[in-house]
């Protein structure tokens, strides 16, 4: 009897043990992803482009991003300020059509400051260059794709 009490406690422990590690291997490997660096991101080369125009192009993207990223957040704040006040029980129709207003003026700045950024490119970039950028703009923005897609049951 004591033999089987003592072999079921080894094996709790070994097992116990055994979780253990493998919880710190995972923890370990999580931690580590989320702190390692990024790679740098290189720009696609199929626009062919020189180092010169190359240094501006991420020179005007990396400005865009960061100028971006505080416009979004403007952007995220008006909308929750949009749905607080749609969630106030004495909700004001016209404050929300003003924060709504709001609204669209900080997106059609942030429109506006995409198109700058892509008219600053524009004046780097070689004809052959701008036609591919013209290209792969459009296909991004109208979604459209090299290929036909199937539709549905009405094709």
């Amino acid at each position: 009897m004591r033999n089987s009490k003592l072999t079921s406690f080894v094996l709790a422990v070994s097992l116990a043990l055994n979780l253990a590690f493998l919880a710190a291997l995972v923890y370990k490997k999580t931690v580590h992803e989320k702190n390692a660096a990024r790679p740098l991101r290189e720009m696609k080369s199929d626009f062919q482009l020189t180092a010169g125009q190359e240094k501006r192009m991420r020179d005007i993207v990396r400005k865009f991003k960061i100028d971006s990223l505080l416009a979004k957040e403007d952007i995220r704040d008006k909308r929750v300020e949009i749905i607080e006040e749609l969630g106030n029980p004495d909700c004001d129709p016209d404050a929300v059509h003003g924060l709504t207003g709001e609204l669209n003026q900080l997106e059609n700045r942030l429109n506006s400051d995409f198109v700058a950024a892509l008219l600053k490119i524009n004046e780097i970039l070689e004809p052959s260059q701008r036609l591919n950028l013209l290209y792969r703009l459009s296909r991004n923005w109208f979604f459209l794709t090299p290929f036909h897609e199937k539709g549905g049951s009405n094709e």
